[in-house]
């Protein structure tokens, strides 16, 4: 099974471009890796970009609490009926 596996591995590199192939993927990698450690500056960058529109535009800095707070808002209403509910399914 080795030798078979061998064999296999030895057609696939001369007959099927396996060379061509392996080197692709490792350019691929290569290149994704370069992405992945200049990321931190990317993001450093990007933030930096988006608090300066934040500031030209004039939006408040918090409005993920905002957001936070409407969802909770659903929730504290839709609580009481479910309580309701199971008092009906209980009765």
């Amino acid at each position: 099974a080795v030798f078979l596996g061998i064999i296999r591995f030895a057609w696939w590199w001369k007959r099927q471009e396996g060379r061509a192939q392996f080197i692709a993927c490792l350019d691929k990698r290569t290149s994704r890796n370069a992405a992945l450690a200049a990321l931190p500056e990317d993001m450093q960058f990007l933030k930096s970009k988006v608090a300066q529109l934040a500031e030209h535009t004039g939006l408040p800095e918090d409005e993920e609490v905002d957001e936070e707070k409407a969802e909770g808002t659903d929730d504290a209403e839709a609580e009481p009926e479910a309580v309701a509910e199971e008092a009906e399914e209980q009765a």
